[in-house]
């Protein structure tokens, strides 16, 4: 198992690719997307046990439609089974990572108790509901903005360990090694293709806050369904790019397209 080291340049070209993939059975996708979507919601609703249910299963959750973007790429209609791809290989190994998606979890929320005595925390695992004019409270608003930045960091120094249990047969442990290091590695990478990402969501959304308006409704309503509707749109464009993502960096002889020079490698160990 190796990691790339990709410039920086080829985070923008995700994004960009990832709109190829999406021309493929693009209703299929959006169908199959909003299928993960809806279960993933009803997962976060369910108070404490929706926490706890939906980290330990995130990373077979993940999998899912990181394949369904996978068979789009090789221009194949995606089938419904793809869904559920995570829970039907490898899936102790999966649930193992999902402890470690839990564990660090954990950790953001007892960083962010310690800006606000738990009251973050407290409404993230169901246990209290936060109101609007919560929101205005400084204490609350350091403890989303920690939040926010450990979860960043730690989710995303473990983005790619599902699809390297799922498809790469590496343990937990390694595949968690392996994913930091290549977070580490193309930072400079995920930094461009994360202002990317934020930027054409942001762009979207006024688009969609715009609709929203026209058709009237409350100003809750309204930002309500147009952020629904960017996420769900969307989340096709971001599964793809994530998987190509995914390809450049572990996989470039599985369909890369060969526009940047042989990127150094990174330190290996045996799978």
């Amino acid at each position: 198992m190796r990691a790339n080291r990709l410039p920086a340049v080829r985070g923008l070209r995700w994004v960009g690719e990832a709109f190829l993939i999406f021309r493929v059975a693009p209703l299929r996708q959006l169908l199959l997307n909003l299928v993960f979507l809806v279960v993933c919601t009803i997962l976060v609703a369910l108070p404490t046990f929706g926490f706890v249910a939906i980290w330990l299963l995130f990373p077979a959750l993940m999998v899912g439609p990181h394949a369904i973007a996978r068979a789009a790429a090789g221009g194949a209609t995606p089938p419904p089974d793809l869904l559920i791809a995570g829970f039907r290989h490898r899936l102790p190994a999966q649930l193992r990572m999902g402890a470690l998606f839990l564990a660090a979890m954990v950790v953001v929320l007892a960083g962010t108790a310690l800006a606000d005595e738990g009251r973050f925390a407290q409404a993230v695992i169901g246990r209290s509901q936060l109101q609007l004019n919560d929101l205005q409270i400084p204490e609350l608003q350091r403890a989303m903005m920690v939040g926010a930045l450990l979860q960043t960091l730690l989710l995303g120094a473990l983005w790619y360990a599902p699809l390297l249990v799922a498809w790469d047969g590496l343990s937990a442990g390694k595949a968690a090694f392996f994913s930091a290091v290549a977070a580490l590695i193309n930072w400079r990478a995920f930094l461009a293709y994360g202002a990317t990402v934020m930027l054409l969501f942001g762009f979207v959304l006024m688009l969609a806050l715009g609709g929203a308006v026209l058709f009237g409704g409350s100003g809750a309503l309204q930002a309500n369904s147009a952020l629904f509707s960017v996420i769900w749109t969307l989340l096709p464009v971001w599964f793809a790019s994530s998987y190509l993502s995914y390809r450049d960096v572990f996989n470039p002889d599985r369909g890369g397209d060969g526009a940047f020079e042989e990127a150094p490698r990174s330190p290996t160990i045996p799978p």
